[in-house]
């Protein structure tokens, strides 16, 4: 699962700065803390909550 969630952090990188939205240097330094296996943000780590759950605030 981590090697997804750092594929993904990845395209999402890439697409910002594809767009004009980071510098090079900002999106260099962004995929080298990706590779290195940086902490993934927590709303990563949490499956979807069924609609039932979240309204009973089910969430972990």
């Amino acid at each position: 699962m981590e090697r997804a969630q750092q594929e993904l952090m990845g395209v999402l990188l890439e697409a910002l700065y594809a767009r004009g939205l980071l510098s090079r240097a900002t999106y260099l330094g962004a995929m080298d803390l990706v590779r290195s296996g940086m902490d993934v943000p927590a709303f990563f780590r949490y499956p979807v909550c069924p609609a039932k759950e979240a309204e009973q605030g089910g969430y972990p």
